[in-house]
């Protein structure tokens, strides 16, 4: 089954998110040209200056930064609508699904995901880290101030976010 076959049954963040994956790839690939180029030219005795294929790599360039801007916006515009409307179907089945801030005080700062009890209908989900989003196995290590993606039952939801949030 080829890529793209694949990719049609994935909610639409998720295909927008291999669109931007798939365009930061040729991105790189025609700064990877840009650069091979200017070291021939300089090798060479040439200018950048007025060089057409630069010209025409430069253009390239600002014209996919632009493109994978607005996949940007539609990815945390589509990303958005998905959560919300998981968060719905989760709030019918007595579910919830919460982003909690580790505390410092949090007894789970420092350790380990596979270190941490935690009750089992709840899955962990993404991390925010400052501008990193991790996805957290056992070897994960909770630090203060992650922001943690919960989902699970309701109460057990709310226990896991009192502990993360060192509340009693």
């Amino acid at each position: 089954m080829a890529f793209w076959e694949q990719v049609k049954g994935k909610t639409q963040a998720v295909q927008i998110k291999l669109r931007m994956l798939f365009l930061e790839n040729q991105l790189d690939q025609v700064f990877l040209r840009l650069g091979s180029l200017a070291y021939d030219l300089s090798k060479s005795g040439g200018s950048l200056r007025g060089h057409e294929e630069v010209r025409a790599l430069l253009q390239e360039i600002s014209s996919k930064k632009e493109e994978l801007a607005q996949m940007k916006e539609d990815f945390q515009r589509s990303w958005r609508e998905e959560a919300r409307e998981l968060k719905s179907s989760l709030e019918r089945g007595d579910g919830a699904l919460e982003q909690v801030e580790i505390s410092f005080l949090s007894p789970i700062a420092g350790k380990k995901v596979k270190e941490v009890d935690l009750p089992k209908e709840v899955l962990l989900g993404p991390i925010l880290r400052g501008k990193e989003l991790i996805i957290p196995d056992g070897e994960t290590e909770l630090q203060a101030t992650d922001r943690v993606t919960l989902m699970g039952k309701k109460k057990d939801v709310e226990t896991t976010a009192k502990l993360l949030k060192a509340m009693p």
